[in-house]
């Protein structure tokens, strides 16, 4: 009898963990299908495909709502608390990552809390559907709440139980904060899962990796690898006052930009094919902008990416910055750091008026945060304010084409009556894929490779083709002006799965495929500058002294950077009178201290307090 009696009641208790286990994850359930029902904006068949597809992922995010649930239930020691708490905050978060995406197609990030301060302000941007329904699930929940506090239940843990898991949770959630630290244990199972980093596109990281995960990985992003051991307001002031003086020296025959025009062309996935090792062509594919860099400033341009960084070279050449000194988890300054700060120099500074034209829809990068800090005013892309005027396609591509967007930079330039004016021109005719049909191509690779690999290089160089077509006759019309305008015009990298069966893996030519080319044009006479081959950060310093245009001191110290080390790169540095390159800790003296003052200022500007910007680092005459 009394062991009947001890089955039964092990049998009970049994059935009431099992009961328990259930509750607890048909809540946890419930709370993931929340995060990713408004992350997809109620769209159904999204939800079904990113299940499909990430379920991995997704059972990654239900193991962070548990950890998140026992928070709350060693915090509140309660059930119904604990229950509530967890589906009240999925709501609450899942309800404004909603919001930021209608409104700005870019989920919430840790970053946002930061504008709590401004929550009257924000609400003004929201319609009035859409006020109401957040009021309305806030006076629910507040309801709910208060109805819950009706009931009462018992406690779960003990003390000792809540100290010890008290104990556990502080490294777990420590873990979270420092998520993108090497070794962290976070990292290394979220990465099992099959956890990974779609910065460019945080929407879809948001989408692909689940909403929680995307946020927790947002948590931790490093700005600088290193950080200057000697970093004070007097080290940075004693740069900013050593590079004044260099600037008034460099300054006394140079012209201000009140009168210039200055376009600078980022040419999507733009490169000079014939430099491919071993690859056979039927004809030269960009005769006119071949001749034009021989007659010009020109010379290639070595990254850091294959196949793709846009958003990482643009800003490099705006802000003159190098991508390389940043941390490993900063993948993308545009959407990781930018937004976050508060100012932000760059080449447009030292111009009156600056205008953004993209010929794409602005939703990737966060651009429309980061032109804004850039100071672009307008920012013309598809679907803006101010729309594109032009946007016609080429054969059946699915990009407008450079020939439309060059007209759009044309008609802002003749409407300019006063000068001073620059003008950012990104492009996206020959960014991929490069399928059959796309082109009605004219070119033939001679070297025997499958038909696909055939087909996608030969629509690819079409592509390079038109651009050089739509590029003379850009040249063309900037000649026919009376005015001095300067084209400064650079590929951003290699296009991608187009020229991989090329790749051999020797470290000579495997440089190839890093290297984009640039020209630098004026309308005017001006000096042809010997600069082979540069990073993209030098590109805007170099721009200015083609022009003869005045310094400010931090243009002083990109002068002399780009005359000694024009290309840093991956912890190498090309000196550029030796033709050599060489690792940091093999750099001569003086160039170790040039360096280390450029390494000092970006640091103050994108992890620091920005001395520099106070001190007069990116002024005239300070």
């Amino acid at each position: 009898m009394i062991k009947l009696r001890k089955n039964s009641s092990e049998q009970i208790a049994f059935k009431s963990k099992l009961q328990n286990l259930s509750i607890t994850m048909g809540l946890l359930l419930i709370a993931q299908f929340i995060f990713i029902l408004f992350q997809c904006q109620f769209n159904l068949q999204d939800v079904l495909y990113y299940t499909q597809n990430y379920w991995h992922n997704y059972i990654f995010n239900i193991i962070l709502l548990y950890f998140f649930y026992l928070a709350f239930l060693v915090i509140f020691n309660r059930k119904t608390y604990a229950s509530f708490l967890l589906l009240g905050t999925t709501l609450l978060f899942s309800m404004a990552n909603f919001l930021k995406i209608s409104y700005r197609n870019e989920p919430v990030l840790p970053s946002d809390f930061s504008m709590i301060h401004q929550l009257n302000h924000i609400i003004l941007m929201i319609n009035k559907v859409h006020m109401i329904s957040s009021v309305a699930v806030i006076l629910f929940l507040i309801a709910a709440f208060f109805f819950l506090k009706i009931f009462k239940s018992k406690p779960i843990f003990t003390i000792q139980q809540r100290l010890l898991l008290s104990f556990i949770l502080f490294f777990v959630f420590y873990s979270f904060f420092n998520s993108n630290h090497s070794n962290n244990p976070y990292k290394i199972i979220a990465t099992s899962f099959g956890i990974t980093n779609i910065y460019w596109d945080l929407k879809e990281d948001y989408s692909s990796n689940g909403p929680l995960a995307g946020f927790i990985k947002n948590l931790d992003i490093q700005v600088m690898e290193e950080v200057p051991a000697n970093y004070s307001y007097e080290a940075v002031s004693e740069i900013v006052e050593k590079y004044k003086g260099k600037s008034t020296e460099i300054n006394y025959d140079k012209e201000t930009l009140e009168d210039q025009t200055v376009i600078f062309i980022l040419s999507e996935s733009f490169m000079d094919p014939l430099r491919i090792p071993g690859l056979e062509l039927s004809d030269d594919p960009m005769p006119f902008i071949r001749s034009l860099k021989n007659e010009t400033t020109s010379g290639l341009i070595l990254g850091s990416s294959y196949g793709g960084g846009t958003a990482n070279v643009e800003y490099e050449v705006l802000t003159a910055f190098s991508t390389n000194y940043f941390h490993s988890s900063l993948l993308i300054p545009y959407t990781l750091l930018v937004p976050n700060l508060h100012e932000v120099p760059n080449v447009t500074n030292i111009f009156n008026k600056k205008i953004a034209v993209h010929a794409f829809n602005a939703n990737l990068y966060r651009r429309k945060e980061v032109f804004e800090k850039f100071g672009f005013d307008p920012f013309i892309y598809e679907g803006s304010n101010v729309d594109l005027t032009y946007k016609d396609k080429l054969d059946n591509s699915n990009y407008i084409s450079d020939e439309s967007a060059y007209q759009e930079v044309l008609d802002i330039v003749e409407n300019d009556e006063e000068g001073g004016l620059f003008i950012l021109l990104t492009t996206m005719q020959n960014h991929g894929p490069y399928e059959k049909d796309k082109y009605d191509n004219q070119f033939q690779v001679l070297n025997d490779l499958k038909e696909r690999e055939k087909t996608r290089i030969e629509t690819y160089i079409q592509g390079v083709h038109y651009t050089d077509l739509a590029t003379e006759k850009f040249i063309e019309q900037i000649d026919a002006m009376d005015r001095p305008i300067t084209v400064v015009f650079f590929g951003d990298h290699m296009p991608s799965e187009v020229f991989e069966g090329f790749d051999d893996g020797n470290d000579e030519t495997n440089l190839a495929f890093y290297e984009t080319d640039y020209f630098i044009y004026s309308n005017f006479e001006t000096e042809t500058l010997d600069y082979p081959i540069v990073s993209p950060n030098m590109i805007s310093s170099i721009a200015l002294e083609q022009v003869n245009a005045t310094l400010t001191p931090y243009y002083a110290l990109m002068y002399e950077l780009q005359k000694t080390v024009p290309v840093i790169r991956w912890g190498e540095y090309y000196l550029s009178e030796e033709e050599i390159h060489v690792y940091e800790d093999e750099l001569p003296t003086y160039v170790h201290e040039l360096i280390n003052d450029f390494r000092m200022i970006q640091y103050d500007i994108t992890a620091g307090e920005q001395y520099s910007v106070e001190l007069g680092m990116f002024d005239f005459g300070s």
